[in-house]
């Protein structure tokens, strides 16, 4: 019976080679050829790869984690209202899991419940003046999804959007009961969030299949510190006893030598036997893992900062790179998630069951408003601080502006004179007064 090799370690076996020929890089797939791998495989990665679920999640995290609030300045009972309304519905859970679905599958989901009176098909076009109240709003992945029209015409005003979907429940969740047959959403019900997709394209694309080739060079890369740390130092005995041992007596030797060498283990030889360590150089290693670590930031469009772990909340002004990813979060926010929100406020204003009962959201002066992502530290608002008022300082002295426009300048600083973030619920201490004060009297001064 000859000898069958069996090896279990990682995801791409095929770059740990086979025992018998080197690993054939360059056989993984042809050159410019695309990855699809199966719902089932992503949701596998995603459940064992750490690396894998942050590259997923983490953007789709920053972009709900630190919420939103619905602004009406002309009414606070309203916005409180509309706000309690708002939060009711977890959003933060929600819109989270659907751009999670987005980034893990190529597409994410959510529905939106609505109570109306008369009741509506899902599949009709919702009716504003039916909404009783939005009673829920559930993520869901595509696995369920059979079929979606899409306007592919570039000559219609409708190109690229959608009109419907189809969804075959798989079970009722009741025991006994049957299963819920197909159901057509309309689009006015649902949200569908893409990711990777183009013109032809069936579907969206997964950020896996987009960056697996940076993460089998990291999966190579942990793999092999594993086999280097398990092999870190070698231990050589020379004796010309072992020279006449049997199999079994060396592998006796070697097992109680092994189990005697610890960190304070001690080895009684001959002075003709000799016991000497054997060391793994390590030189070199750091640099081969940071190309795979930037590999990946850079498939990822993730910072190697932000998925090896940064402070949450804080940054230095030297981190550009994690500053442009919050950015690039926010542009997500304003572009992606705002209108989602939006369309569900005006939902929420329609509703019949909430504040004041229906409301023409077109005759309410409102927006959305995020909760920043970050705060700089103390350090940099300072020297930010610091900068502003010598420029006021100097424009003063050079008669560009007068004080009171120095001070409306500061004031327009969000957030750089202030040594954390606030929303606009928030209110300035005594403190945070007396300490503005005693800057715009410094300004007014000319010192």
């Amino acid at each position: 019976m000859g000898l069958k090799q069996f090896v279990a370690d990682f995801f791409d076996l095929q770059s740990k080679g086979n025992g018998y020929e080197a690993p054939q890089w360059g056989d993984t797939r042809p050159t410019g050829v695309s990855i699809e791998l199966d719902e089932g495989t992503l949701k596998d990665m995603y459940h064992s790869n750490g690396i894998a679920r942050k590259l997923v999640s983490k953007p789709a995290d920053d972009m709900t984690r630190n919420g939103w609030h619905i602004v009406i300045p002309d009414d606070e009972e309203k916005q409180a209202a509309y706000q309690k309304a708002l939060d009711d519905l977890h959003l933060t859970t929600e819109l989270a899991m659907e751009f999670t679905y987005a980034r893990l599958f190529g597409d994410g989901y959510a529905s939106i419940g609505l109570q109306e009176q008369p009741v509506t098909g899902n599949g009709q076009p919702v009716n504003p003046k039916n909404i009783k109240s939005v009673a829920f709003v559930h993520a869901f992945g595509p696995e369920n999804v059979e079929d979606y029209q899409i306007n592919d015409d570039p000559t219609s005003l409708q190109y690229g959007k959608e009109a419907s979907i189809t969804v075959q429940p798989t079970q009722s969740g009741e025991y006994g009961a049957s299963v819920p047959s197909k159901v057509t959403i309309d689009k006015s019900r649902y949200f569908h969030q893409t990711f990777g997709r183009l013109e032809g394209d069936d579907y969206g694309n997964s950020i896996i299949n987009t960056c697996y080739d940076p993460l089998k060079i990291l999966d190579s890369a942990q793999y092999s510190i594993g086999k280097i740390f398990y092999e870190l130092t070698l231990k050589v005995f020379k004796s010309n006893d072992v020279a006449d041992m049997s199999d079994e007596e060396r592998l006796k030797l070697m097992h109680a030598m092994s189990a005697a060498m610890t960190t304070e283990g001690v080895a009684t030889i001959s002075s003709e036997e000799d016991l000497t360590k054997i060391g793994t150089p390590l030189a070199g290693v750091s640099d081969i893992i940071d190309f795979a670590w930037q590999a990946l930031a850079a498939s990822s469009n993730i910072p190697k900062s932000v998925l090896t772990g940064q402070e949450a909340g804080t940054l230095t002004g030297a981190q550009y790179d994690v500053i442009n990813y919050y950015d690039q979060i926010k542009s997500q926010q304003q572009n992606e998630l705002k209108p989602q929100l939006m369309q569900i406020v005006r939902y929420l204003m329609y509703a019949s069951d909430i504040a004041d009962g229906y409301e023409d959201p077109d005759s309410l002066s409102w927006d959305i408003e995020f909760n920043p992502l970050w705060d700089s530290d103390d350090e940099t608002n300072s020297k930010v601080l610091l900068n502003n008022v010598q420029a006021a300082t100097s424009a003063i002295s050079a008669g560009i502006m007068d004080p009171d426009e120095a001070k409306t300048m500061l004031a327009g600083q969000k957030g750089a004179i202030k040594s954390a973030l606030k929303d606009s619920l928030d209110t300035s201490t005594k403190d945070d007064i007396k300490h503005y004060q005693s800057i715009l009297d410094k300004i007014h001064s000319g010192k």
